[in-house]
């Protein structure tokens, strides 16, 4: 399963990140286990891990200008560097181990505020947090494509179904066209056979039969020209009207245009501006964690020498007065716990709000990808009307010069016409009026020669659609199947993602063996035939006598709902195949969960990753650890707020 056979050890350097000044450690493959009191900076190793890793975890340290971190394993080197500008902003700069910062702080990174754990707590929609790698929109513009050329196979091949159902009647008139051809041909050699009978004057014959020839042939050559002006024209036409189509085309895709740079700077600015709430939610976060952990390791900051101390403080510790460690006054426990509370809904409001921009920055990359599908759609277009009007202007040379060619045949004609009209003699014998029909005769053979080819051609062209048919046809079917492979590409890794979660949630709650939990599972909803369905979180209890109820999320206790949304985590981790692009796994936050669980969830979990790194309050029993020194033996690595 995990990408690395054969891992190595893993070297990390940190400095100014977070709440570390600076420390070098390593870690081997396998669990490593960070343990030690409360405000160690346990958490901060771990955002500049996962921060090395390509994650958006890690935080410049608030008193510094600048901060790295550098992690080293399998001979390779991975940096982030910190930056702080002159507007407060932190720019980010390195090589991480992996680009897609998304994978890393959904499936890697699972530390408290993960999206993942978090979404179980708060009833959030689990489909969002698993399905969230995969870009539905290019699987839906490459259905759109696919089905679009589909259609153009469709449609050729109805043409060439029009087409064969004519191959009948064009059998019909080869038939018709080949009597006629005899018949003509048959005519035309008894007239000649009549023409040559006549007794005239050799030379005088054959200059009449000439001037008789030279004046069909012209007259055949108009006939053709004023064919060629027509074709020319109708071609002409044609053009006219795509050119109109084409413009209509333009003009409606010209008044969807909008201004790119508008998209483009308002998508920065919300970019920017989730960067900034990010930040926010990590550095609130490390101060409540701080501050939390301040309140609930150290009694001695309750100044016991006041003699407003008394029993009833005792019973109510929230009433107890301490020092503030940050101005030195005496203020009550409950008013500190009360600024806390401030900051935590602060950092709840604050990632509300980033959602919200995550979902219009979502919103504005579908709205540019179909402008740039508009805007390749008009330079089609406009390429097209180019193209129209150079063949508009070359019919329209065409037509003059085949006009100007006609004017000058019909002149020719009249002339002919005259010189035929003074061989009177001839005329008597009828010898004119048989050349006139001779080269009548020529002519209409001429002709149903000419469209006996054009039939013949037809046909056979029709012969050759066959091969045309069936390889559409093939296309067709393979277009078939990729568009149901892509229209249920979504379906299966949501089926994937479902199996994945029960079939680990199962196997979980059997290792750690929660009272009267009988089954937690997810089960996927299609409404109205929609493409993608609802993951609907189901929790099976038991009572003392064996019956099995339904209950909710929200009668978990923490501890259950901290080990289901891990269990979240990985099923994504393991349908999205993270293991081959991030093979260390992060792990925070595991207070609720009590140790023995803790050291079996560990021990299952490590099973999926080549590192596991693990920050517990308390060395967690029964799992191989590697254990790293505790940051009070690293003083540099140490801050207060």
């Amino acid at each position: 399963m995990p990408q690395h056979t054969n891992p190595k050890p893993a070297t990390m350097v940190v400095q100014n990140i977070g709440g570390i000044d600076t420390c070098e450690i390593e870690f081997n493959p396998g669990v490593t286990v960070c343990t030690g009191q409360n405000a160690t900076n346990r958490t901060s190793l771990l955002t500049a891990i996962a921060g090395a890793l390509g994650g958006s975890a890690a935080t410049l340290k608030s008193d510094t200008d600048e901060g790295h971190v550098r992690l080293e394993f399998d001979g390779e080197t991975y940096t982030r560097h910190y930056q702080r500008g002159s507007d407060g902003s932190v720019i980010t700069e390195g090589e991480p181990y992996t680009d897609d910062s998304e994978l890393v702080d959904l499936f890697a990174c699972l530390l408290e505020d993960n999206p993942a754990r978090r979404a179980v707590e708060r009833g959030d929609d689990l489909r969002d947090v698993l399905m969230r790698p995969v870009d539905t929109v290019s699987i839906q513009e490459r259905i759109r494509e696919f089905e679009r050329e589909r259609a153009q196979i469709t449609a050729r091949l109805e043409e060439i179904e029009r087409k064969r159902n004519h191959l009948p009647e064009l059998e019909t008139r080869r038939t018709t066209l080949e009597n006629e051809l005899e018949a003509t041909t048959e005519e035309l050699n008894s007239l000649r056979e009549r023409v040559a009978d006549h007794d005239i004057d050799a030379d005088e014959a054959g200059a009449a039969e000439d001037l008789l020839s030279e004046l069909e042939s012209r007259r055949q050559t108009l006939r053709q020209t004023r064919d060629e002006i027509e074709t020319q024209q109708s071609t002409l036409e044609a053009l006219h009207d795509e050119r109109e189509e084409v413009s209509d085309e333009l003009d409606d895709l010209k008044d969807q245009d909008t201004d790119w740079e508008d998209l483009e700077r308002e998508l920065n600015q919300l970019q920017d501006r989730e960067r900034e709430l990010q930040d926010s939610i990590n550095d609130l976060s490390a101060i409540v964690e701080f501050n939390d952990e301040l309140l609930n390791s150290s009694d001695e900051l309750v100044d016991k020498n006041l003699d407003e101390q008394t029993v009833t403080d005792e019973l109510d510790p929230m009433s107890a007065t301490i020092k503030c460690w940050t101005c030195g006054n005496h203020v009550e426990r409950r008013a500190i716990d009360s600024q806390l509370e401030e900051l935590r809904t602060v950092i709840e409001e604050k990632r509300t709000e980033r959602q919200e921009v995550q979902d219009e920055i979502a919103e504005l990359r579908e709205q540019l990808n179909r402008l740039q599908s508009t805007e390749r759609r008009r330079r089609e277009c406009e390429e097209r009307l180019d193209e129209i009007e150079r063949q508009r202007q070359r019919r329209e040379q065409r037509i003059n010069d085949l006009e100007k060619k006609a004017t000058d045949l019909r002149e020719t004609i009249r002339d002919l016409e005259e010189e035929v009209k003074e061989t009177e003699e001839f005329r008597e014998n009828e010898l004119v009026e048989q050349y006139e029909r001779l080269s009548e005769l020529e002519y209409e053979r001429g002709q149903i020669e000419q469209e006996l080819n054009d039939v013949e051609d037809e046909i056979r062209g029709m012969e050759s659609l066959a091969d045309e048919r069936e390889q559409l046809e093939a296309q067709k079917a393979q277009l078939q199947e990729e568009l149901e492979s892509l229209r249920t590409r979504i379906e299966d890794l949501e089926r994937d993602a479902v199996e994945s979660f029960n079939e680990h949630m199962a196997e979980v709650l059997s290792l750690l063996e929660y009272q009267n939990i009988e089954r937690v599972w997810i089960e996927r909803k299609v409404p109205n035939d929609e493409p993608e369905g609802v993951f609907e979180l189901h929790v099976v209890r038991s009572t003392e006598n064996g019956t099995m109820y339904e209950d909710t999320v929200d009668h978990l206790s923490e501890s259950e709902r901290e080990v289901i949304g891990l269990v979240v985590a990985l099923a994504g981790y393991l349908v999205h195949e993270v293991y081959e692009t991030v093979p260390v796994m992060l792990l925070d936050s595991l207070e609720a969960i009590d140790a023995d669980r803790i050291a079996r969830l560990i021990e299952y979990i490590a099973e999926f990753a080549s590192y596991l790194v693990v920050h517990c309050l308390k060395r967690t029993p029964r799992a191989s650890t590697t254990r790293i020194p505790d940051y009070r033996r690293i003083p540099s690595a140490r801050s207060r707020l």
